[in-house]
């Protein structure tokens, strides 16, 4: 009897465990997807990534600022080994992959080949991303702005030069997370790359995810990620 309950104890013990472990994969895929693809009038496009690519290669425009060269650095390994490619910088903008300017918007638009939108209050914005890709949605140029004279403050600086940085790997949705860098807005709390927003990342660059899925192709891709391994790993 008392090896019967012992043996029962140990199934819901375990039934427990693989409960938890479950919502915390499903808790991960619904950030991946929210933080991966953009939303557009209630509809979630298609995803964009950089494949085929052992080397991305960035150049910076204007004085960089807002984050010290050995912070930069750092930030710029810790994703490399996250999306398994070399980040290099190059100081020939014709031959960059991710063009990095910091000035004036409209200079950004007009070094870039950039259609402005129009909007009114665009003058007052403090950064801008775009990208060029083929038709499978495989990005091929990738470019964003930081506009020093309308960031208010160098915390507001340090955290788009992060987030921007991952809309140009391919990060166009976001989070309603004050931890993560894939929040909309700089935050007290979101610095730096959460645990979470690493294995966000991590998901992304997974060989089973392909640049032009839509949503239901990405749920569906999402089984052949080893999510499990990727909660267990420390960051």
């Amino acid at each position: 009897m008392k090896t019967k309950i012992i043996s029962l104890l140990f199934l819901l013990a375990s039934s427990m465990t693989i409960l938890a472990q479950s919502k915390k994969v499903q808790k991960l895929k619904k950030e991946y997807i929210e933080s991966a693809i953009l939303e557009l009038n209630n509809q979630k496009l298609t995803l964009f990534k950089w494949e085929n690519k052992d080397t991305l290669r960035y150049h910076v425009s204007g004085e960089f600022q807002f984050m010290s060269k050995k912070n930069w650095e750092k930030y710029l390994s810790t994703i490399e080994n996250l999306i398994n490619i070399k980040i290099v910088e190059t100081k020939n903008s014709d031959a960059a992959d991710i063009g990095i300017y910091f000035g004036e918007l409209n200079d950004y638009f007009t070094k870039f080949n950039i259609k402005s939108t129009g909007n009114a209050f665009i003058k007052d914005f403090d950064n801008w991303s775009s990208r060029n890709y083929n038709q499978k949605k495989q990005l091929t140029k990738t470019t964003f702005c930081i506009v020093p004279s309308k960031t208010k403050e160098s915390k507001r600086g340090y955290f788009n030069i992060q987030r921007l940085f991952l809309k140009s790997l391919g990060f166009l949705g976001k989070l309603e997370n004050d931890y993560s860098v894939f929040n909309k807005f700089r935050t007290i709390n979101n610095t730096h790359l959460s645990k979470n927003d690493k294995k966000i990342i991590k998901i992304h660059y997974d060989n089973s995810i392909k640049a032009g899925m839509d949503i239901d192709e990405l749920k569906l891709a999402l089984y052949s990620v080893d999510i499990e391994t990727i909660l267990k790993e420390k960051y």
